[in-house]
């Protein structure tokens, strides 16, 4: 009984994603951000506003964080709308 019998896309499913991926801390390309790294945002209505990368959203078309606001708060932003502090 040592085969999985399961069809092949509930196998799938357990492939770790690329979220799970950069969560467990692997430099992903393209990704410029690991979680927990410090950033400011560099323009629109949260500009200069500091925090630290909460979460990887998406890769494609374009790669999008989860950044906890140090004031309190969580946003979306765009890679190229965040600056590395540190």
């Amino acid at each position: 009984m040592g085969r999985d019998a399961r069809p092949a896309a509930a196998r799938a499913r357990r492939a770790p994603g690329l979220g799970d991926r950069w969560l467990a801390g692997e430099a992903l390309p393209g990704v410029r951000f690991a979680l927990h790294d410090a950033v400011r945002v560099a323009a629109g209505e949260h500009a200069g506003a500091s925090g630290t990368i909460l979460l990887l959203a998406r890769v494609a078309p374009e790669v999008e964080y989860v950044v906890r606001l140090r004031g309190g708060g969580e946003l979306r932003v765009g890679q190229d709308g965040l600056l590395g502090e540190g």
